[in-house]
């Protein structure tokens, strides 16, 4: 079976909105962000709804979701960063998704988390630790979660958007 969906994986500020939003329309394909659906479908941002609710709600949403999702065609999905921590949601990607891991280095990350005016809102700290630490900590624990995952993997810290959606296409036509 040909796999008519991609997945975006990866921590948080790789790049997967962006490009999912460009490769979908590169591929005439729609663009999901499981995150923005989720907080149109929660009527709040992600970081109210875990204060409220708790990550293991919020996980057992996204979860929700993917699976969903999965029974679509067509699709670019933007995942949220932690989806791979639930072994089903990688068993789903796997099968029903052509999963890229998009990769950046922590300074990067720390970058364009420090550039990006939502963050607050969007992107709720994971943990106590300090940005730096976190990220640092949380690469390390999920690096080879999306590793096993992934079908293919690029790097975001050099390559500009569009020539990520090239790379991209290119592997999916193949």
């Amino acid at each position: 079976m040909q796999k008519r969906n991609i997945a975006l994986i990866g921590f948080r500020a790789t790049g997967k909105s962006t490009v999912g939003r460009l490769l979908a329309g590169e591929l005439g394909f729609t663009f999901i962000d499981m995150d923005r659906h989720l907080t149109g479908t929660f009527g709040r941002d992600i970081q109210c709804w875990v204060r409220t609710h708790g990550w293991k709600s919020f996980r057992d949403e996204e979860s929700r979701l993917l699976k969903a999702l999965a029974g679509g065609a067509d699709l670019v999905v933007a995942t949220g960063g932690g989806i791979i921590l639930d072994p089903a949601n990688c068993e789903t990607l796997r099968a029903h998704f052509v999963v890229v891991w998009l990769t950046a280095s922590r300074e990067t990350i720390l970058e364009r988390l420090a550039r990006d005016p939502n963050t607050i809102h969007d992107r709720p700290p994971l943990t106590d630790l300090s940005p730096a630490l976190e990220v640092e900590q949380l690469l390390e624990e999920r690096s080879p979660l999306y590793a096993r995952t992934a079908d293919l993997t690029l790097s975001t810290d050099l390559l500009a958007p569009p020539d990520v959606v090239s790379a991209i296409a290119r592997f999916v036509s193949t």
